[in-house]
């Protein structure tokens, strides 16, 4: 009996009652610059996955943490020249919609070297069942950034970021076993700094970047890691 609880935690736990949290941003301060400017990136990113804790039968215990690294990708549009509609992802996490505008220094499509600082507000929320039904969940996502650079000329952009995120996490489970009807509720909380660099070329683009960020989950003690990615981007 004990043997079969266990192989039922374990299922439940290796299943779907996870969830991942972004590291790597790659959101830099620079808007495109003028109207319908844009770019697209393609990104390996650093990140965390979050599993429900049900070692102890129980959904109250909160969350184990398993350092991962995902693909995503960033698309940016400018409505006018300092203001860009983002679109940000990052695999198996929440796809985030939202906006950056620059408070300080010219856009990347007037290349004008010197100070750069811009605020952004990225919001994702979504919802997933398991092919067998056994869980569903919903994760809604907000975060907030401000992010400092200074251009060094047309090629080199230096950039650091502060983001202050929040992730909600609500599932329930229906299958079969001692977790049956479970309903575990989950907040975690991600300060990040994000520490990069876009080289340019004409309309292609590079960037790396360092991320440390300290994460905080309901009823868990809190994470703090070292993440770095790396992205390649076209612009038009």
């Amino acid at each position: 009996m004990k043997l079969l609880l266990f192989l039922s935690l374990y299922l439940l736990g290796g299943c779907a009652t996870k969830y991942i949290v972004p590291g790597n941003r790659f959101i830099t301060p620079e808007t495109q610059g003028g109207a319908f400017k844009g770019s697209i990136e393609f990104q390996q990113a650093g990140a965390t996955q979050l599993t429900v804790d049900t070692s102890q039968g129980s959904v109250e215990d909160g969350v184990t943490y398993a350092e991962t690294t995902r693909s995503g990708f960033q698309f940016n549009n400018s409505i006018f020249e300092s203001f860009d509609f983002v679109w940000a992802h990052t695999g198996s996490a929440n796809s985030m919609l939202g906006a950056k505008l620059q408070v300080i220094g010219a856009s990347r499509n007037a290349n004008g070297a010197g100070h750069k600082l811009s605020v952004a507000a990225l919001f994702g929320s979504n919802e997933h069942e398991t092919d067998d039904e056994s869980v569903e969940f919903e994760l809604g996502g907000k975060e907030f950034l401000i992010i400092y650079g200074y251009r060094i000329n047309e090629s080199i952009l230096p950039y650091l970021g502060i983001s202050l995120a929040s992730y909600d996490f609500l599932g329930k489970i229906n299958a079969s076993g001692p977790l049956n009807g479970a309903e575990p509720k989950l907040t975690t909380s991600a300060k990040g700094l994000n520490m990069g660099t876009e080289f340019s070329m004409n309309s292609f683009f590079a960037k790396v970047e360092a991320t440390y960020q300290t994460l905080t989950t309901t009823d868990t003690k809190d994470k703090d890691r070292f993440m770095f990615g790396y992205s390649l981007g076209f612009s038009w």
